[in-house]
């Protein structure tokens, strides 16, 4: 598998060998038990590189709390397991977690992999109580998980699809009467395509979709044909929600042909984007989202500027990062590893970086967060991937506006919950 990750990926799985080795040596001087975490992900592939510098900024992030004691006195210590982007492999990821009796999972990239897991989580959770996995859903968006799909045992720690999207649709210019969707053909660019619409409904009636199309993920190589539909369509902005090489190639094709309608995003200041997009991208490409890099807030400043003095490159992950504040932060509440008392920890943690504060919401475990529209420009206090470009804000949402109605959950509790 080594021979097809990119370099970046193998820093990251090597870093992570590290971080186990050193765990065991504490281990061997009696120290308490480590916490494992496993990152299922794709680690190789076309959707590697969404993984590459947020893994990067979680190992970072683990080595300075280690540093600092651990948590309850224990160390952290992660696994990567190349799920491939594949439901299968994810699958087998998460017997391997079980099999090595680790309790913690964290997952986002690809809602067909987190349908799997949550489906063979709910099963096995009830087969062995008190061996329980909690999966930390940190960046799946499909409207569902936390619907009718909902679990006690995971927690959905970034915005869902119809948030970000609320976001992007109440940021839209009155002059906005146009709009064209374009998404994956897979579960969440299925759920953005039906949140949009909705939302556009309700907020925006005047504006008209001039067109909708879903795409298979991760096999089309020239987006050309696609782009040429949009820009005959004429419409007046364009909506994306996904993510990856498929991101940047569509752009990057509406570049090529002179299609100057902007562009609403969630991903697209993930690692690679911006170098992939290019200058043709600046002030034009928008982006509804949790977090990017130049928040304006001096504790978030401060891990941009520790990540990159440590080796560790641009802190693009606060979404991860927030994912993992949500677990270790349930782990100290609750004093304890076991996973029953996280669970119930985690349905009542605040977390705070700074100014910025998330909390769970305990009826269905959709995190209730404020959320960004942003834009691509060269005046973004953070650069990205090297380029003279980042992401700057232009206005917040506060969690209560950006907030849905909890849709469909009817959670199973488990005894004691």
């Amino acid at each position: 598998m080594m021979k097809y990750m990119t370099a970046a990926v193998r820093h990251v799985l090597r870093a992570g060998l590290a971080i186990t080795a050193g765990a065991a040596l504490l281990g061997s001087a009696h120290a308490a038990a480590p916490i494992r975490i496993m990152v299922i992900e794709p680690m190789s592939g076309p959707q590697s590189s969404t993984m590459e510098l947020s893994a990067k900024n979680l190992q970072f992030i683990v080595k300075r709390d280690n540093a600092a004691g651990g948590v309850l006195g224990s160390k952290i210590e992660l696994e990567f397991c190349d799920d491939k982007f594949s439901p299968k492999d994810g699958k087998n990821c998460l017997d391997r977690a079980i099999g090595n009796d680790v309790h913690f999972v964290m997952q986002g990239v690809g809602a067909n992999v987190t349908m799997t897991l949550l489906d063979a989580i709910e099963k096995y959770n009830a087969r062995n109580p008190g061996k329980e996995i909690i999966l930390i859903n940190w960046a799946g968006l499909d409207e569902a998980m936390t619907g009718k799909y909902c679990s006690f045992w995971q927690f959905r720690t970034d915005g869902h699809i119809g948030m970000k999207m609320k976001a992007a649709v109440l940021s839209l210019d009155p002059k906005v009467k146009r709009v064209y969707l374009i998404n994956m053909d897979y579960s969440m660019g299925q759920s953005a395509d039906a949140a949009l619409r909705r939302l556009l409904k309700q907020f925006r009636p005047d504006i008209q979709i001039v067109g909708s199309e879903l795409h298979p993920p991760n096999r089309v190589q020239d987006f050309t044909p696609y782009v040429a539909k949009i820009k005959a369509a004429n419409p007046d902005a364009i909506f994306r929600a996904n993510i990856g090489t498929d991101l940047s190639r569509l752009i990057r094709a509406g570049n090529d042909i002179g299609l100057n309608a902007p562009w609403y995003t969630v991903y697209a200041s993930q690692h690679g984007q911006v170098t992939s997009i290019g200058e043709k991208g600046v002030g034009k490409v928008y982006q509804a989202s949790d977090s990017i890099m130049s928040m304006n807030i001096p504790a978030i400043d401060q891990l941009m500027d520790q990540s990159c003095a440590g080796g560790y490159g641009d802190f693009e992950g606060m979404r991860i990062y927030r994912g993992y504040l949500f677990l270790t932060d349930a782990i100290r509440d609750a004093k304890s590893t076991e996973p029953l008392a996280v669970a119930k920890a985690m349905e009542k943690t605040t977390v705070s970086i700074g100014d910025y504060k998330a909390t769970m919401r305990s009826t269905d475990h959709q995190a209730q967060l404020p959320l960004n529209l942003s834009v691509l420009t060269s005046d973004a206090k953070y650069k990205q991937d090297g380029t003279p470009w980042g992401f700057k804000l232009i206005k917040t949402f506060p969690a209560a506006q950006v907030s849905e109605p909890v849709d469909g959950c009817n959670m199973k509790r488990p005894p004691g919950a």
